[in-house]
């Protein structure tokens, strides 16, 4: 009777050590099933094409961004950020857009092109129908900036932002809405040839002839053309506040006129980017009064003022009454970040539970035995 009474503490000893073993390790197995199933496949590649480039000064540079999800991902929002030498090259209205071809329907501008300190950004989606989820290679934008000087990169200078400054996100059902599936970039090397245009053309003087007047035996003075007058900028307005925090939004209206001639251009420059218009707002007439909109994501002290340019290319003096700073603060707001609720296998999950669960009344059972 005693050996039977140490057979069964042996045993029951043993059974607890395998109960107390099976259970930490079904869930260490649930939960690495858990996080494969979650984790997306990063297999999209974006490019800049042609990656290499010779142009020459005062040429405009095409650069096609392509995105390749290599048949593993579902693509269905990009967001690029592009840095580049911006003293050498010099970006204009629409310098980064979406690829028109009907062959991308990646063409829905969530955030706005911008250009600030040598980097390119803009965020594009497909919008609200997956079916247009991008699954083959596709041209989905274009970059054109003007070479405004010599380059000889020993390496490349054009290049994609890391993570998160440039993101890609699928909508495959392996892949979770928030995470990135940019798998790798591939930059652009542009070398720009030729002599820098100059700064500046010189003036020439009129060679103008004396006449001699009939019945006098001298001559009189030479009447000279007259000189073209510059246009004159009156004022520059915003339609908030001249503070504010990040993101902050201003419309400015910049009025003015020319008095022999008709306005071709208004460029405003808000201190951190600058930007022409040359359309709309009276240009082509002898008075202007354009709006134009800028974002300021960076906080600090910014002088924005407007410039007119007229038909003859007289430009305005950057005057006060033109002129306005805006002054910038970080957001107040905290970030509010949401961390997704993975979702594993649950069929996985509730066999290993129940597993767990036989295996103690089991073990309950045959301690009560």
């Amino acid at each position: 009777m005693s050996m039977l009474s140490s057979y069964k503490k042996i045993f029951l000893l043993g059974f607890i050590i395998t109960i107390l073993l099976a259970i930490p390790f079904s869930v260490y197995i649930a939960q690495k099933r858990q996080n494969t199933t979650t984790k997306a496949a990063a297999a999209t590649v974006l490019a800049l094409e042609p990656a290499v480039n010779p142009i020459k000064v005062g040429d405009t540079l095409t650069l096609n961004i392509t995105l390749d999800p290599n048949s593993a991902n579902q693509v269905s929002f990009v967001k690029l950020s592009i840095s580049y030498d911006a003293s050498k090259f010099a970006t204009f209205s629409g310098s980064l857009s979406p690829n028109p071809a009907a062959s991308n329907a990646m063409k829905i501008v969530i955030d706005d092109a911008k250009y600030d300190s040598g980097k390119a950004t803009i965020s594009l989606s497909i919008g609200s129908d997956p079916t247009k989820a991008i699954t083959t290679k596709t041209t989905i934008a274009t970059l054109q900036l003007k070479a405004t000087d010599v380059v000889t990169p020993s390496g490349p200078n054009f290049t994609f932002d890391a993570a998160p400054a440039t993101q890609v996100l699928s909508i495959a059902s392996t892949d979770q809405t928030s995470e990135n599936v940019l798998s790798s970039t591939n930059p652009a090397t542009v070398t720009v040839t030729g002599t820098a245009a100059p700064s500046s053309t010189p003036t020439l003087t009129p060679t103008v002839t004396p006449t001699k007047v009939p019945g006098t035996t001298g001559t009189v003075a030479p009447t000279l053309p007259p000189s073209s007058a510059a246009p004159v900028c009156t004022s520059l307005t915003t339609d908030v506040a001249t503070n504010g925090f990040t993101p902050y939004t201003i419309s400015f209206t910049a009025t003015g006129s020319d008095t022999d001639g008709t306005i071709s251009k208004i460029s405003f420059n808000f201190g951190d980017t600058a930007q022409d218009l040359t359309t709309g707002g009276g240009i082509g007439t002898s008075s202007v009064s354009a709006q134009m909109m800028h974002v300021y994501v960076t906080p600090g002290i910014y002088t924005a003022y407007a410039l007119l340019t007229d038909s003859t290319n007289d430009v305005s003096a950057q005057q006060t009454n033109c002129t306005q700073t805006i002054t910038i603060a970080a957001s107040q707001s905290a970030e509010i970040t949401s961390t997704p609720v993975p979702t594993g296998d649950n069929k996985a999950i509730f066999s290993f539970g129940a597993l767990g669960i036989i295996i103690t009344i089991i073990g309950g059972a045959l301690l009560l035995l």
